[in-house]
C-alpha cells in the first residue's frame, strides 16, 4: 500500500468539487510486550491506516472526517465536502497555500530501521524487571513494558503541497514496590526515544526504579511552612508542560490563559530561555513540517526571560493577528490545534549541588500528584513527595505534602541548573523556586 498514491488520489477527487481541502494519512505499525513477576502478560501487534480529510467550503466553513475504508473514498470525499458546505461560518479558518522548503526527515534522524522482534521485546522487559527485582528491599512488581512503533505520515493539500515523513518510537518502563504491610512505596522509571540506541539500558532503568522506591521508605511528614522548593528534572517537566499550555494560541485567543496579556513582557528572570524545536536531531517530537505543511523551524519562545511568542497554528495566529509559528498538530480526522514539539528550558549556569547548597531548609520534589493547576488564573497546588533538604544536603524522604503558589510568582523565581537531558517531548534542567507554601502535618 502506497499512502502517497492514496493521498494523491483523494486530492484529485476533492479537486473535482472545487473546494479547498487537506488530506492526512497515518500508517501505524506497533508492537508491545508487557510482563509482571517474570510472566508475560500481554503481547500485541497492530497495523492500521487512518485517513483524515478537512474540507473547506467558501474559505470559511470547515468539516472533518476520518476513515480506514479505502474502497469508498469517493463517497467519503463527497460526504465531507457536503458537511463543509453546511457547517457554520468561521472567518478565522485558514489554509496554507505555501509552506516553504522543509528539512528531509532523514536529516533529523528520527527513523530507526533496525528490526526489533517480539523476542527482543520479551528479553528487554525481562532484563528491566529483573534488574529492579534484584534489590533486596523490592517486594513486588507492577510490571515492565516495552513498545516499538513506526508511523508513516503524509499530508497532501489541494493547493499543491505533498509531504511525508516516517518516525520510529521506542519506549521502556517498569514500576516496582518496596516494603510491605504498613509501608509500601512505588518507584518507576522509563525512557523514550526515536532511536533504539538512545534508550537507557534496561538494567539502568530497572535499577533506577528500584532505587526510587527504596529511597522513599521511612518517609516523614513535615511541618507546614514556606520553603524553597527544588524540582527534580522529572518533576520540572510538569512545570514546563504547564507553561506550554499557558502560551498555547487557542488558550490565549479564548482568554483562558493567565498569561494572555503577557506577550513581550518579562515572565522569568533574564537568565531563562525556553525553546520549541521541531528540528532537534533525534527529538521525540521532531518533524520536517507541521500539520498544515508549514516548514518546521526552531522557535525561541522565551529569551532572557521575555515572552517572545505564543504557540500558534494558522487559525490561532489569525485570531491574534500574528504569524503562525509552525506548530499545527493534526488529529487522525484532520482536525488542527496548535501544540508544542520538543519544548525545553535551556541549561542554566549552576550545578545541581550549587542549586541546593544555600538552602537551610527546603524540599526536593521528585514526584507530583493530582490536578491542582488552574491555567485560567495561575493558581498552583500539587500533592508531592521527595526529600527534605537541610543545610544544603538531601537528608530524608518526605511524603503527604502539598506545595502551593501561583505560576506567575513561580516563573518569576525560576533558577535552573545545568543538567538538562532529553527524554520525551517536554524537558527541563533541575529548577529551584525560592519560596512556596508547603502543607504538611
Amino acid at each position: 500500500m502506497n499512502i502517497l498514491n492514496i493521498a494523491a488520489d483523494i486530492t484529485k477527487l476533492i479537486k473535482k468539487h472545487n473546494q479547498d481541502a487537506e488530506v492526512t494519512i497515518y500508517e501505524t505499525n506497533r508492537t508491545s510486550v508487557s510482563r509482571r513477576l517474570s510472566k508475560i502478560e500481554q503481547i500485541s501487534q497492530s497495523k492500521n491506516c487512518t485517513i483524515g480529510i478537512r474540507a473547506i467550503a467558501n474559505k470559511s466553513k470547515a468539516a472533518y472526517i476520518s476513515t480506514n475504508d479505502l474502497n469508498n473514498l469517493d463517497d467519503t470525499v463527497s460526504l465531507v465536502v457536503e458537511m463543509a458546505k453546511n457547517a457554520p461560518e468561521d472567518s478565522y479558518i485558514s489554509f496554507a497555500t505555501y509552506g516553504g522548503n522543509y528539512t528531509y526527515y532523514t536529516d533529523l534522524n528520527i527513523l530507526d530501521n533496525n528490526v526489533v522482534t517480539i523476542d527482543n521485546l520479551k528479553e528487554i522487559t525481562e532484563i528491566t524487571e529483573n534488574a529492579a527485582l534484584a534489590h533486596k528491599s523490592i517486594t513486588n512488581s507492577e510490571g515492565a513494558s516495552f513498545s516499538h512503533s513506526l508511523v508513516n505520515t503524509v499530508l497532501s493539500t489541494v493547493s499543491g503541497f505533498m509531504g511525508s515523513f516516517s518516525k520510529s518510537t521506542f519506549s521502556n518502563q517498569v514500576s516496582v514496590v518496596a516494603g510491605k504491610e504498613n509501608e509500601m512505596k512505588v518507584g518507576y522509571d522509563y525512557d523514550v526515544a526515536c532511536n533504539f540506541s538512545d534508550l537507557k539500558s534496561p538494567e539502568l532503568i530497572g535499577k533506577e526504579a528500584a532505587k526510587r522506591a527504596v529511597e522513599q521508605l521511612n518517609a516523614r511528614t513535615i511541618k507546614t511552612g514556606k520553603f524553597p522548593v527544588v524540582f527534580e528534572k522529572r518533576a520540572a517537566k510538569e512545570l514546563v508542560k504547564s507553561f506550554a499550555s499557558a502560551i498555547n494560541g487557542i488558550s490565549v485567543a479564548s482568554n483562558s490563559s493567565f498569561l494572555r496579556g503577557s506577550l513581550n513582557t518579562q515572565i522569568f528572570n533574564d537568565r531563562i530561555n525556553i525553546v520549541d524545536d521541531p528540528l532537534l536531531p533525534r527529538g521525540i517530537a521532531s518533524r520536517p513540517f507541521d500539520g498544515e505543511g508549514i516548514a518546521s523551524k526552531k522557535n525561541i519562545l522565551v529569551k532572557n526571560g521575555v515572552l517572545q511568542n505564543w504557540i500558534l497554528d494558522l487559525y490561532s495566529a489569525k485570531k491574534l493577528n500574528l504569524e503562525t509559528t509552525g506548530n499545527a498538530a493534526r488529529a487522525s480526522n484532520a482536525a488542527i490545534t496548535p501544540a508544542a514539539s520538543n519544548f525545553y528550558i535551556e541549561n542554566g549556569n549552576v550545578s545541581f549541588e550549587e542549586l541546593i547548597r544555600e538552602i537551610k531548609e527546603g524540599i526536593y520534589v521528585t514526584d507530583l500528584f493530582g490536578f491542582g493547576i488552574n491555567l485560567i488564573n495561575g493558581d498552583y497546588s500539587q500533592g508531592a513527595s521527595g526529600f527534605f533538604i537541610e543545610n544544603g544536603k538531601i537528608k530524608y524522604p518526605v511524603h503527604e505534602i502539598t506545595i502551593a503558589s501561583d505560576l506567575n510568582n513561580m516563573f518569576n523565581n525560576f533558577v535552573v541548573a545545568n543538567d538538562l537531558t532529553f527524554s520525551g517531548q517536554f524537558n527541563s534542567p533541575t529548577i529551584r523556586i525560592n519560596e512556596m507554601t508547603v502543607a504538611g502535618s
